[in-house]
């Protein structure tokens, strides 16, 4: 038997939120919080109720709100504990079998039924009662050892024909009674409670099991927007007092701008916690659903059988719902901490500008050319831009631009402010080669950055060395010319029967070939072709082959020769291979 301290406690959690009695035919709104079913008609407003504990708004069904899921699990818990109570005392007790106003005398567990002396004796005699293991009301208040009393579990009736509800069909996913069975679930898949209910079991466990891995991470989520609150209010503070040591030195005309500066700040922090609030309330609304419906779910592994499927399909429902949120959170913090203020020193009624660096992802780069030429300075304007797309014409932002070789040499370019939201930057390709151009605004760099530049040769300004000239003042007949890493170039000499191979300054570093058809040796070259790993292959047009060298002019191999089958040549006269990095 239980206490009466237990049964106050008890009676405690088996209260509803709303009319502080008992539950009385406790439904489940779809945010899986509990009220009796005269409460939520109460509160029913336009076929529409606000849960009082999470503030979701749920539509009521066609049918009222006795359409809402019945909460089974409080509803036993509430006839189990109203029995306690009766037992106890503390609650008038009358006979459960006749209508007279005699005492109750007795309980029997087996019925879950009070007796008068009368029924008691009566019960006592019938022989369809035989066995019940009858307990004297005396005993059961002071017997600690006394049988637990616990309400018959009620099974629902068919609205449609008042018959109990004991059979499942799968087909339409609800509960039936033996006349539905024949008339408007005829031809469904349909079985009794006893043969369903381990299948569909089963299939609640399985769906609900990604409960507990949802609340812990959204647990971690909570935590590191929570870190990320804090930081941002840590460094606005920061913030604050580098404008207040900023401003402190300014003349007392300057305080308005000040306040004005700061105002920025706050409003930026504010911002922030708003936007980071908001997402806090989507991880907390989704982590307290998640709760609510592995309460459920335990509720339910402790359910009836009809109970069980009664709920199937709102949990099965409900997780299809909560798991399609919970992938769809943002597990990240939707702001950033970094924010900066950056004072101007210049003679310009803007003394000093607050800025958060996220802010100027969006920025451009105008006139930026595919390529460059070598050793020639090129100008490009940087526009500064909001988040939003607008124009930002505050200066004193710090912009960094450098160009990066292919072998990561670092050319930083000079950038000037135009003190109009743009800024002006000169660079010079050193290398000749593919580079990328690295833009930065306060430390972060912008979209798209970094872009893909090409610095090339001027060849307009190109003068082959003296040494390689024949006697009219030109090379033989150059007919094919080919570029490789660092800046090597090849040149095949048609009529000299030679390759020259130059170096990134264009300087003439060796010659090699020679009228013949030995390995090494012309007889027309015409096309040359460089690999990743600078090999040289020339087209040997007159020996009808192919011949590889090293970047130094030797010899490696060659193949094909004069003929028209499979892995022959005829007069080749172009090559290529993959291009060089």
């Amino acid at each position: 038997m239980m206490s009466a301290v237990e049964v106050k406690k008890a009676q405690n959690n088996l209260t509803c939120p709303v009319c502080y009695q008992l539950f009385n035919n406790p439904k489940y709104l779809p945010c899986y919080h509990s009220y009796c079913e005269g409460c939520l008609e109460k509160m029913q407003v336009q076929s529409k109720i606000i849960c009082p504990e999470c503030r979701k708004e749920a539509k009521v069904p066609a049918g009222g709100v006795k359409e809402f899921t019945t909460n089974f699990f409080i509803n036993r818990l509430v006839d189990d504990l109203i029995l306690k109570k009766k037992a106890a005392g503390e609650e008038k007790v009358n006979c459960d079998d006749c209508d007279e106003d005699d005492p109750v005398v007795s309980f029997c567990p087996d019925c879950n039924s009070f007796l008068c002396s009368a029924c008691n004796d009566s019960h006592n005699r019938q022989k369809k009662y035989r066995g019940h293991g009858v307990v004297p009301l005396t005993e059961l208040k002071s017997n600690k050892d006394a049988p637990a009393i616990q309400a018959t579990e009620k099974i629902p009736l068919c609205k449609d024909h008042d018959e109990k509800l004991k059979y499942y069909c799968e087909t339409c996913d609800e509960l039936v009674c033996v006349h539905c069975t024949v008339k408007k679930h005829c031809g469904h898949n349909y079985d009794s409670m006893k043969n369903m209910v381990n299948k569909h079991r089963s299939q609640l466990k399985k769906v609900t099991t990604p409960i507990e891995t949802m609340i812990q991470d959204l647990s971690g989520v909570h935590d590191s927007i929570d870190k990320m609150m804090k930081k941002i209010r840590k460094q606005g503070d920061e913030v604050n007092k580098q404008i207040d040591q900023h401003y402190d030195e300014l003349v007392e005309k300057l305080m308005k701008q000040k306040d004005q500066v700061k105002q920025q700040v706050c409003d930026t922090v504010s911002q922030k916690e708003k936007a980071l609030t908001t997402q806090l309330d989507e991880v907390d609304s989704t982590q307290a659903e998640l709760v609510s419906m592995k309460e459920l779910n335990d509720a339910l592994e402790k359910s009836s059988d009809q109970e069980a499927l009664s709920a199937k399909k709102q949990v099965i429902d409900g997780m299809q719902r909560l798991t399609e949120k919970y992938k769809k959170l943002n597990k990240h913090p939707v702001q950033l901490v970094k924010m900066e203020f950056i004072p101007s020193n210049t003679p310009f009624p803007q003394f000093g500008s607050f800025f958060a660096n996220a802010d100027f992802r969006t920025s451009e780069v105008a006139n930026l050319p595919s390529s460059i030429i070598v050793g020639k300075k090129v100008k490009v304007t940087i526009i500064i831009k909001e988040s939003n797309g607008e124009f930002c014409f505050a200066e004193g932002h710090k912009v960094f631009v450098h160009l990066k070789s292919s072998t990561d040499n670092v050319t930083v370019g000079e950038v000037r402010d135009n003190n109009d939201g743009s800024y002006v930057a000169s660079l010079v390709g050193e290398q000749v080669g593919k580079a990328k151009l690295h833009v930065s605004i306060n430390s972060q760099e912008i979209t798209g950055s970094p872009y893909n530049i090409v610095v090339c040769r001027n060849y307009q300004a190109l003068n082959l060395p003296n040494k390689i000239r024949n006697n009219n003042g030109s090379m033989g007949q150059p007919w094919g010319v080919a570029f490789g890493k660092n800046g090597v170039w090849a040149v095949a000499d048609h009529s000299k029967y030679c390759v020259y191979i130059f170096d990134s300054q264009d300087r003439l570093v060796r010659k090699f070939g020679g009228r013949g058809n030995n390995n090494g040796q012309f007889n027309q070259p015409l096309s040359v072709a460089f690999d990743n790993n600078n090999r040289l292959y020339v087209v040997d047009f007159g020996n009808h082959r192919v011949q590889k060298f090293d970047v130094d002019g030797f010899y490696c191999l060659q193949f094909g020769s004069c003929g028209s089958s499979e892995g022959y040549l005829k007069n080749p006269r172009g090559v290529t291979t993959q291009n060089v990095r």
